[in-house]
């Protein structure tokens, strides 16, 4: 709670310093087109940003902006959510829309696919558990739609559940109990906000 606080004040205060266009896109800078998702490592280091025209990163709050290489295979990903692990800050996790599940353990040097079990390649939400980080549920749009769990970390993928009604816009593990002895994963939709508990 208290970094995802302070990294509203950070996107915040951003915001209000800069004028309109300026966040990344001073002189040499990258294009960031649709940005689908901002999140900062766990050690309060690295800010990474998905966009339509891939991943960056930043390493002073947002003043400057890489592209981040991911795949040989393809080089134009559109990065829907990226998730980086509360407790390992070199592990992080990204979902793509056309190329499944990516992971890397280097802080985003190298990246692997993490798609074992997943039906579709349309990754749309990338939600991982704060208390078990191995825990990540993904939504998927189109071919095999639904949410899918693996417990491994990526290794292994089960389809669990249809999913939300709506095209999902941003999916999040949110550390309240549920009774049952799991929490509740939040999904922003199309069609408006949507809990369901992650045991189901």
């Amino acid at each position: 709670m208290e970094k995802t606080f302070i990294l509203w004040i950070l996107v915040t205060a951003i915001w209000l310093s800069a004028p309109i266009g300026a966040v990344g896109q001073q002189r040499n800078s990258p294009a960031f087109e649709h940005i689908h998702s901002l999140t900062m490592d766990s050690a309060g280091q690295t800010l990474f940003l998905g966009a339509h025209t891939g991943l960056f990163h930043s390493d002073d709050g947002g003043r400057s902006w890489k592209r981040v290489p991911i795949s040989a295979k393809q080089a134009h990903l559109d990065v829907m959510a990226v998730t980086p692990d509360p407790r390992e800050p070199k592990t992080i996790y990204i979902g793509t829309h056309e190329a499944g599940v990516f992971k890397s353990t280097d802080g985003g040097a190298t990246w692997k696919q993490a798609n074992n079990g997943l039906v579709g390649m349309d990754v749309h939400g990338l939600a991982i558990d704060p208390n078990t980080p191995q825990k990540l549920h993904a939504a998927v749009r189109e071919k095999g739609e639904g949410v899918y769990r693996t417990t491994d970390g990526g290794g292994k993928w089960t389809r669990v559940d249809d999913g939300p009604q709506g095209e999902v816009k941003v999916l999040n593990s949110v550390n309240i109990s549920t009774g049952m002895g799991g929490i509740f994963l939040y999904a922003g939709t199309s069609t408006g906000l949507q809990r369901s508990p992650d045991c189901f």
